[in-house]
């Protein structure tokens, strides 16, 4: 079996009750974000789609360029995310979508030459006691991912940076459908302030802000043990 159809049988990500909590600030981690693959993915989701792997990337894709010519495959640049139905608002790959997007409000970085995943304070999400140790208990499972070091410490080069979409979709314009983007072409679109960092974080049952003990899983589990999700 795909390890990523093992990862998304184990962990289901988003329910309703975690989309409750993003519409109180409009899902706002998601405005100006570049969606990335992980390496394998798009053959994974080519193949999950019935599509071929030339018809997947001319629909969905692009292509990141590093400085030492790596290629990170992105969902198309400059335009709303390919797979968000904006007649419903909702996500067409949930099933199968990019990890990176899935696991969200779990966060990664590079230090010492590892990568060390964490929850992202800034998230709503992580307000919520039982659904923090649920995200929290995805983590063991992307360790055992296998994804180079260098590949994350690509990513990380732009994964928390937020970018104007009009730029983008402004600079496609003699480029192929499936484009291909230098690093350096798309930190010149970066945006210098966001507005949702602007969003007040705060515990709406109490009117205040609320601190949690994180529960860390037992670093034992394993893709074969399905992950509950929360029910707040």
């Amino acid at each position: 079996m795909n390890i990523y159809e093992k990862f998304h049988r184990t962990f289901s990500g988003s329910n309703q009750n975690t989309f409750n909590v993003c519409n109180k600030c409009g899902g706002a981690c998601e405005h100006n974000k570049i969606g990335t693959l992980l390496p394998g993915e798009k053959e994974y989701m080519a193949k999950k789609l019935g599509m071929s792997l030339s018809e997947f990337k001319l629909k969905y894709l692009d292509v990141l360029e590093m400085d030492d010519g790596t290629l990170i495959h992105v969902l198309k640049l400059g335009e709303l995310c390919p797979f968000l139905n904006t007649e419903t608002e909702l996500c067409e790959c949930r099933d199968f979508k990019p990890v990176i997007c899935k696991i969200y409000p779990v966060v990664f970085t590079v230090e010492s030459g590892k990568v060390k995943f964490s929850i992202d304070d800034w998230c709503q999400l992580s307000r919520k006691k039982v659904c923090r140790n649920y995200f929290e208990s995805v983590i063991p499972l992307l360790y055992r991912l296998p994804v180079p070091v260098e590949w994350f410490r690509h990513v990380v080069s732009y994964d928390d940076l937020y970018f104007d979409y009009d730029q983008l979709r402004e600079s496609r314009k003699g480029k192929s459908r499936y484009a291909v983007f230098t690093l350096k072409e798309l930190l010149n679109f970066q945006k210098e302030e966001l507005a949702c960092h602007e969003i007040e974080t705060y515990e709406p049952e109490t009117g205040r802000m609320e601190l949690y003990e994180i529960k860390v899983t037992s670093p034992n589990i394993d893709f074969c043990s399905e992950i509950e999700e929360p029910t707040f």
